[in-house]
């Protein structure tokens, strides 16, 4: 291509000037020339008109300027996935990330240029591959965004090449045909040629395809996990999926299954306990499968406690209603619904009952049994009855009884805790003794009504509960008993940590069931902070008791008789510290003791033992290491330790969002490529000329010549010719 460069003289006022003084001279050498004949006329203008313009027209700097070009190269993008899923060996000595790479071979062309990238979550690079540092991970896939980013920050892409296994766990998996086709359009992608990396399964197939949950959640609170299911070739589609915890189900809930084989479901629950826990999400398999292996997966979720949810009824206002009421407000981890001075069953009946309380000072409506022990029980972490004759506050013996066991059946089968503070008002109506919840009780008022001594005592710790937690902040000449329900029994299966000097038990625990269970047989332990303070003391170790107290009853693990804490290290992803501590059952160290750590697989069977021996302190720690990635149960072996000691799960490897489910998806990868206009294929098939780019037009110029025509040599020769001609017809004519 040839074309000429002209540059300006400078402001707009010299080239007005110049063109004026150009116009000028033409005008006058026309002018002059009018007397002589036409045709010499003619020809002597013409001349004179070409020396003027040459003489402008190389005031100007013009340059000649011929460029030859070639189209430019087709930029591309290699897009290779280092996600956890592609260290899949699929039976064969390379992984897929290996074959991926090794399969790009092929795109070594002087008309083509590569940029490697390489991606999980994120995408990174331009990299090279003999120099990269990066490794396969155990990062989840997310094509979605890692395309996104690439597309984002580079420009001029003809083409992208897309090396995967398919298992995405982000959310082009979600995504309907239309907001994918709508997403590609935005982004103005090229086509993405989808090249599928391992071996895909054939034929009829129901799978999970990839489960999301919070990795951290609270007890109590709602927990969701949505997970969405893979159907091929099978018609009609599963109709139900569940969700399980060990071998009980959880949530059942009914699925949608789309025109691309994708369905997705939310389940919804409420955890009770707090620790590891690991779901199972479980599709019946169907009898045309030939792969049943991923028709469940699991996903662990770490359980906490957030707020203490308590449920505080007090039969009557008293200063030990007051204390507990401030020891609540200054504890932040605590959710309070309180009830206190509703109006009994006796004095709705009558307008009076027994407690000579102003009616004016009661609440307007009765007690709402009903609605909190029937609807909104199971919300709640521990329920306080402090000094409260519960009898008198039901309609009923049957309204009593059906929720006084519901109350048992909170504590027995849901991990609820119930904390009973007896006092006189509770010794003068009807026992909870003679109730369904008599049998969870540590200590129980065998008759209607039991006496209550109203003077004070100095407790007597039971030598067998010297080291019980809840006893840590409890001393026995600064915390008197200030009155007892007299007349009551130890439940056998208790553990009477106080009594009386008469023996009466005054303070006591249970476990029943998943729940847990104390009783205190005095309402004046706000004595122990007047006390205190009136010494000149913070009171410190009465907010201390109760806030212990608190803790065991919604069995927080620090609390445990057991400690067994799992420790994993990102550097050794494989590789389980285990720290052990070993008391008995009333709290006490065990030196010298031999156990044995058992890790089992979950999933397959391989279990790892680990061989022991507790520090004076009852101390231990153990070291483990597993072979394969995976989820794997921690028990201690031997009896009492097992019995004592909370199972734990753990996942060592990495990432369980990779390991859950590594089959190839080629749907995906279909989907992404037909919806951008790119080609679809397997890394054992690649070839170049399957892969599709857009058009390229732009021009590469390789070369270009400039001849600045006022350096040209031949100028000046051609004016002076020119002038010499003009100067000759002029002369030939008689006019010079």
């Amino acid at each position: 291509m040839t074309h000429f460069e002209y540059q300006t003289l400078g402001s707009l006022w010299l080239e007005v000037l110049l063109l004026i003084v150009c116009l000028a001279a033409w005008g006058y050498a026309v002018w002059s020339t009018r007397f002589q004949r036409p045709g010499v006329r003619i020809v002597v203008c013409t001349l004179r008109t070409m020396i003027l313009t040459a003489c402008y027209v190389l005031l100007h700097h013009p340059t000649w300027i011929h460029q030859e070009s070639r189209p430019t190269e087709t930029k591309i993008a290699l897009l290779t996935d280092r996600s956890g899923s592609m260290q899949s060996l699929d039976g064969t000595d390379k992984s897929r990330y290996q074959r991926a790479i090794k399969s790009q071979s092929i795109f070594q062309s002087d008309e083509v240029k590569v940029d490697r990238y390489e991606f999980d979550q994120v995408a990174y690079g331009p990299i090279h591959h003999e120099s990269s540092t990066l490794v396969v991970n155990g990062n989840k896939t997310d094509i979605y965004q890692s395309v996104t980013q690439l597309l984002n920050q580079t420009s001029d892409l003809k083409g992208m090449v897309l090396f995967s296994d398919g298992h995405d766990l982000g959310r082009i998996t979600t995504m309907s045909l239309d907001e994918t086709k709508a997403w590609l359009t935005r982004l103005d992608a090229p086509p993405i040629n989808a090249v599928l990396v391992g071996e895909a399964q054939k034929g009829a197939e129901i799978a999970i395809h990839s489960l999301e949950a919070p990795a951290f959640s609270f007890v109590r609170a709602p927990l969701r996990i949505r997970a969405t299911i893979m159907v091929r070739e099978i018609d009609p589609p599963p109709a139900q999926i569940q969700l399980m915890e060990a071998d009980k189900i959880v949530q059942v809930k009914d699925v949608q299954i789309d025109s691309q084989g994708f369905g997705t479901v939310d389940f919804e629950f409420y955890p009770e306990t707090v620790g590891e826990h690991l779901y199972t999400v479980y599709v019946p398999p169907d009898t045309r499968e030939s792969n049943q292996i991923n028709n469940s997966q699991h996903i662990l979720v770490q359980i906490g406690r957030d707020k203490i949810s308590v449920l505080h009824i007090a039969g009557s206002i008293t200063w030990d209603l007051n204390g507990l009421r401030s020891m609540f407000e200054r504890n932040d981890q605590v959710d309070l619904t309180a009830f206190y001075i509703m109006r009994t069953r006796e004095h709705v009946l009558h307008g009076i009952d027994g407690r000579n309380i102003n009616p004016e000072e009661m609440a307007l409506v009765p007690f709402p049994t009903e609605e909190i022990f029937d609807r909104q029980l199971y919300g709640f972490d521990v329920i306080i009855f402090q000094d409260f004759d519960a009898g008198n506050y039901f309609s009923d013996s049957y309204q009593a009884r059906r929720l006084l066991t519901k109350i048992r059946n909170f504590i027995e089968q849901h991990h609820g805790g119930l904390i009973v503070v007896g006092g006189p008002r509770m010794a003068g109506g009807p026992s909870l003794g003679l109730s369904p919840l008599a049998e969870c009780l540590p200590i129980s008022p065998p008759t209607y009504r039991s006496p209550y001594r109203d003077e004070s005592v100095t407790a007597k710790i039971s030598k067998q509960s010297a080291n019980h937690p809840l006893l840590q902040y409890f001393n026995t000449d600064e915390n008197p008993i200030n009155g007892y329900m007299e007349k009551v029994t130890l439940n056998p299966q208790a553990m009477p940590l106080l009594s009386a000097p008469d023996g009466t038990p005054l303070f006591a625990t249970l476990e029943k069931g998943t729940g847990r269970v104390a009783f205190l047989n005095t309402s004046n332990s706000f004595q122990w902070l007047r006390g205190g303070l009136a010494e000149g003391k913070t009171g410190d170790t009465y907010y201390a008791f109760w806030d212990q107290l608190l803790r065991w009853s919604t069995q927080d693990p620090s609390l445990q008789q057991v400690k067994m804490i799992a420790n994993k290290s990102t550097d050794r992803p494989l590789d389980l510290d285990v720290e052990i501590l070993l008391r008995d059952r009333h709290f006490k160290p065990q030196p010298n003791a031999g156990v044995t750590v058992l890790l089992s697989g979950i999933g397959n069977e391989s279990t790892y033992e680990s061989r022991v021996v507790t520090s004076t302190s009852g101390q231990a720690q153990a070291k483990m290491s597993v072979v394969a990635p995976g989820y794997y149960s921690l028990s201690l072996v031997e009896k009492p330790w097992a019995e004592m000691c909370q199972r734990q799960i753990v996942f060592l490897g990495g990432s369980q969002d990779e390991f859950r489910n590594q089959e190839p998806v080629a749907e995906t990868l279909e989907r992404l490529a037909s919806l951008s206009g790119g080609s679809f294929s397997t890394h054992a098939d690649l070839t170049l000329d399957d892969m599709r780019w857009q058009a390229n037009d732009e021009k590469q110029i390789t070369e270009v010549r400039r001849l600045k025509l006022r350096n040209w040599i031949w100028n000046l020769p051609i004016l002076m010719i020119i002038a010499g001609l003009e100067w000759y017809l002029r002369r030939s004519s008689h006019l010079a």
